[in-house]
């Protein structure tokens, strides 16, 4: 083991060391506490970005009961994306919450979890086989499952059990995939390209297959993939909105994470093109982005809305992803990339709007929205352009990787299935505007006979501020400066193709 291996520890473990000191010695001050929070997690994102710019992908292992059976991290190319992605955001939507949470304590117990599951959101990115993957995907749940029963009344704590069961539901899947690949004698080992190919017999083709199916649709739980993607409109209402941003913005992406682990590390492309494995993934990811989007433009309830809508763009994801090609791949990445940054502005936005108008509840409807551009125009402005990301208007990030996801479902060898994409792609964009934009025009257009005689002038610290600042950026800068963006994501995915 050398020094620069063991490096790819430290943004796994300083995050949940910093948060396991948190909760065993409680800070009574506020301004220590945030300080204290605010430089861990901080360092965690400078540890993570060092580690991903400095590591050359050395394999660290952590322990071994077999050749077969180990604790392993590793930092590749798909992990240096997620975790410089969680770098980036997590101290954001740290930051806001220290206002957010100031009348929703207790603070030393949320913030004690919101660090932990920073480290293991990390060992989730760097998971170097089936194994290590699996136990941060189940440790992921037990620690956000306080963020979600927070307030712990009672429609919190019912959250939070469907939550759980639902995770554990879709993990206990996952479980049988990892026992199924053990008994079939094929290295659970992440190695790009996959370790099926070489199967030539065919019923232990079609039994792999089967349990590859299996287990896609058990880690597509976190994503929100169908059928197991009714926690999201539950826990999201429920949760602090800081807890409900993260929730959206990055951790369903461990689902996305584990799901390109199996398809692309483990069974491989050219083990899934043409399987009806692939053709059956690929119409539940269209059928997810359908019930999502519709189920979203019917909703009032403005949290549960955004909710829904995490449900139809985060299949847009596992849709190019499965599509198998080079440009599926790109566009799948774009995507994490764009739904991680306006899904985020959307909570922390609608955040701002509950807080400042109902400070007392974690209920808003869209209904109510009417002239609230007008009191708060900064937080309104930031969700308009995050709006127009997840619509996919051209110069957005949500434009870019729509486009690649189209120009990857065009590929001859997908036929009807590419074109089936597409249309879904369409009306999912139509009907998202549908939800979005009336909410933008009612804000900042309430109409000739609104009063606005009752609305009060609001002055919003720099602690929120900034957040929604980056984050509305960041999903415009996602499409225009997506050349590099682009480039890399073209190299990942000739390594794994």
């Amino acid at each position: 083991m050398t020094h620069q291996a063991l490096l790819t520890l430290f943004p796994v473990i300083f995050p949940i060391l910093a948060g396991i000191f948190l909760l065993l010695h409680h800070v009574h001050d506020d301004r220590q506490r945030h300080v204290y929070v605010e430089l861990s997690t901080i360092l965690s994102g400078l540890l993570a970005c060092a580690v991903a710019f400095c590591s050359n992908g050395e394999l660290l292992v952590l322990w071994r009961a077999t050749d077969s059976l180990r604790l392993a991290l590793r930092m590749d190319a798909l992990a240096r994306v997620f975790i410089l992605l969680i770098a980036f955001i997590w101290p954001l939507v740290t930051l806001y919450a220290f206002e957010y949470l100031h009348h929703r304590p207790p603070e030393d117990r949320f913030f004690a979890f919101f660090l932990a599951t920073c480290g293991i959101l990390n060992g989730v990115a760097c998971s170097a086989n089936f194994l290590t993957l699996y136990l941060f995907f189940e440790l992921l749940t037990f620690m956000t499952l306080p963020l979600v029963m927070h307030s712990q009344r009672t429609e919190a704590i019912s959250g939070g059990v469907k939550y759980l069961f639902y995770s554990l539901t879709g993990a206990g899947l996952a479980l049988g995939g990892f026992f199924f690949f053990q008994a079939c004698g094929v290295s659970t080992e992440f190695t790009p390209g996959g370790v099926m190919g070489a199967v030539t017999d065919p019923a232990q083709r079609n039994t792999l297959l089967t349990v590859t199916f299996v287990t896609l649709i058990g880690f597509g739980a976190k994503a929100g993939l169908y059928p197991l993607h009714a926690w999201l409109p539950i826990a999201h209402p429920v949760a602090p909105t800081p807890a409900s941003a993260v929730l959206s913005g990055l951790i369903t992406k461990a689902g996305i994470v584990a799901m390109f682990r199996v398809v692309y590390f483990l069974a491989g492309a050219s083990f899934l093109r043409g399987t009806w494995v692939q053709t059956a993934v690929i119409y539940t990811a269209l059928l997810t982005i359908l019930i999502g989007s519709m189920l979203a433009y019917l909703e009032k309830h403005l949290k549960k809305r955004i909710a829904y809508s995490s449900i139809s763009q985060v299949s847009y994801v596992v849709f190019a992803m499965m599509l198998l090609t080079p440009s599926g791949v790109v566009g799948a990445l774009l995507q994490v990339l764009a739904h991680a940054f306006a899904k985020t502005c959307l909570f922390l936005s609608a955040g701002v709007v509950i807080y400042f108008t109902m400070p007392t509840s974690n209920y808003h409807f869209t209904d109510q929205l009417k002239g609230v551009g007008r009191v708060l125009p900064i937080t309104m402005s930031c969700f308009t352009l995050a709006s127009l990301s997840l619509i996919g208007l051209p110069v957005t990030g949500g434009f870019t990787a729509k486009w690649y996801a189209a120009v990857g479902a065009i590929d001859p060898t997908l036929g009807w299935l590419g074109i089936a994409g597409i249309v879904v792609l369409l009306i999912s964009a139509i009907l998202t505007a549908g939800y979005l934009m009336p909410i933008v025009t009612d804000a900042f257009f309430p109409g000739a006979k609104f009063d606005d005689s009752h609305l009060q002038p609001v002055h919003m610290s720099i602690n929120m501020r900034l957040p929604q600042y980056l984050l509305s950026a960041g999903s415009l800068l996602t499409g225009v400066l997506s050349g590099p963006l682009v480039r890399c994501f073209d190299d990942i995915a000739e390594a794994i193709l």
